[in-house]
């Protein structure tokens, strides 16, 4: 009792400091205050004590000073003042061994409710680092905040935190009005790995904002990289009025290996848009399905760079010997770009499993 009696009383005198300074914003001063009076609490607690040497005794010790109620306190403190300095990585590591004395302590999900926006923000940041489960409902409620970077903030924590009950708030927030927010939210979603995420990502590649589309996508590649991804729902994008979307379809289902992909990208092709052109070329070039030489040989004599290019390396990744001596040709062809020449020769390489293997006199050239 002498020492809890003691331990009170100087908990209250440095918490009473630490606010002070706090208040004038003298917050590395703050945290030194509430630094020295843990260390001063915990070696109060062990006094008198032999270091226990069996693991059992350590393990106890070790709880009986995370639980101490002075600690606690005084801990709690020093998440707001590590908040106040853009540390959430120190104040996650102090609310982990808050939760460790007293699991389901509610100090940083009330912060949650904090005027200030930027402790909301630090708050949800800490839930993320520290990752329990039973956090998502508070993140989940701060995908609404009326602050865009509380919400945006909230679905990358979110998305740290791999469990099934994280995707609905997640989904939701592909329709918030701040395109970050949507961009985090796809980008979370592909960490998920959850099938039911498919249909709105592919929704969502026609978002407005090229950088949210752009997430979109990322996220439903790495969702097609996942065991047991189905395919239908992309097959059902296929005939799609959104270009963007039928490729993107398409590039998932030659990542799930579905030959249904192959007459849509070479459809795709002849687009007027180069970048689907593109897309088109390097999702064939994937496919390992020779249907799609003819058009890869094709492509070659392109006059944009980029084009000839993917045609060139989807060649080299299907091992097409007829091609050889147009590759070699390229790849000797001093009138050819650098980047063009060593893709070129890459794929002889690739081809033929011969390294710098011989070209062809440029007279070859088609």
């Amino acid at each position: 009792m002498a020492l809890a009696g003691c331990g009170n009383k100087e908990t209250k005198e440095a918490l009473q400091k630490a606010s002070v300074l706090e208040d004038e914003k003298q917050y590395e001063d703050a945290n030194t205050v509430l630094i020295d009076a843990l260390e001063a609490r915990e070696t109060k607690i062990r006094a008198g004590l032999s270091a226990p040497t069996d693991p059992d005794a350590a393990d106890a010790l070790t709880k009986k000073v995370q639980s101490d109620p002075e600690i606690l306190k005084m801990e709690r403190a020093q998440i707001t003042i590590y908040l106040r300095l853009e540390r959430e990585d120190k104040a996650s590591a102090v609310y982990s061994d808050v939760l460790a004395g007293h699991p389901g302590d509610p100090t940083v999900p009330d912060m949650l409710h904090d005027k200030d926006p930027k402790i909301r923000a630090g708050a949800v940041r800490v839930l993320g680092l520290v990752g329990k489960p039973e956090s998502i409902p508070p993140l989940a409620g701060a995908t609404k905040d009326e602050d865009q970077d509380v919400r945006r903030a909230a679905v990358a924590a979110l998305g740290t935190i791999k469990n099934p009950a994280a995707v609905d708030p997640l989904l939701a927030a592909l329709k918030d009005s701040y395109w970050f927010v949507r961009s985090e939210a796809a980008t979370s979603l592909g960490l998920e790995h959850d099938p039911r995420a498919i249909k709105p990502l592919i929704d969502t590649v026609a978002d407005a904002d090229s950088n949210v589309e752009s997430s979109a996508e990322s996220a439903l590649l790495q969702l097609c990289q996942t065991t047991g991804t189905p395919p239908d729902q992309f097959v059902s994008r296929l005939g799609d009025s959104n270009p963007k979307i039928v490729m993107v379809s398409a590039i998932c289902l030659v990542l799930l290996k579905d030959p249904r992909a192959v007459p849509v990208l070479t459809t795709l092709t002849a687009s007027s848009d180069l970048t689907i052109r593109l897309e088109a070329l390097k999702g064939l070039g994937e496919t390992g399905d020779p249907s799609v030489l003819p058009t890869l040989r094709q492509s070659l004599t392109d006059p944009d760079v980029n084009v000839k290019g993917w045609s060139i390396i989807g060649l080299g990744k299907l091992k097409d010997h007829a091609s050889l001596p147009a590759l070699q040709a390229m790849a000797a062809d001093a009138q050819q770009t650098p980047n063009i020449r060593a893709a070129a020769s890459a794929a002889v390489e690739h081809i033929t499993g011969i390294p710098n293997a011989p070209a062809a006199p440029p007279s070859s050239t088609p």
